[in-house]
């Protein structure tokens, strides 16, 4: 067991290649533009999405996402949110509050995550439009 060990162990020096991060903080290598092994598992993906280099980070080492610059502590983090970030341009197809009005978005008639979370139920329920506005 202790010769396995000595073959692949790197005396706790290795790093990504982009991130910086040790071995004990990811969940594997994968190889990245400098070989084999180069980057952490999440860097590894970004690569083989087509990036060329790590996402952007703030003063603060955070990583910022390219479409409405928040920040995220961990690359996994960022690539979360990425999948779901709409840039900050989404507004609910009936009543058109913002993302960060609602508590989610849901299906609509135009298709999924086209209305609110409130809107979302009033669809579902058999419903054809926002509720009417009252004056007030």
């Amino acid at each position: 067991a202790l010769g396995g060990h000595r073959r692949f162990c790197d005396g706790g020096a290795w790093r990504c290649r982009w991130c910086e991060c040790k071995a004990e903080e990811t969940q594997g290598k994968g190889p990245g533009p400098d070989g084999p092994s180069s980057l952490c598992a999440p860097c590894n993906r970004r690569w083989v999405a087509g990036h060329t280099g790590p996402p952007a980070r703030d003063a603060s080492g955070q990583y910022l996402c390219e479409l409405c610059g928040r920040g995220f502590e961990t690359i996994p983090g960022l690539g979360t949110h990425r999948s779901r970030c709409d840039g900050g341009v989404w507004a609910c197809a009936w009543c058109r509050c913002s993302a960060g009005e609602t508590s989610g978005k849901g299906p609509g008639p135009d298709g999924k995550q086209t209305l609110c979370s409130v809107c979302s139920a009033r669809f579902r329920a058999g419903h054809s439009g926002p509720p009417a506005k009252t004056e007030a």
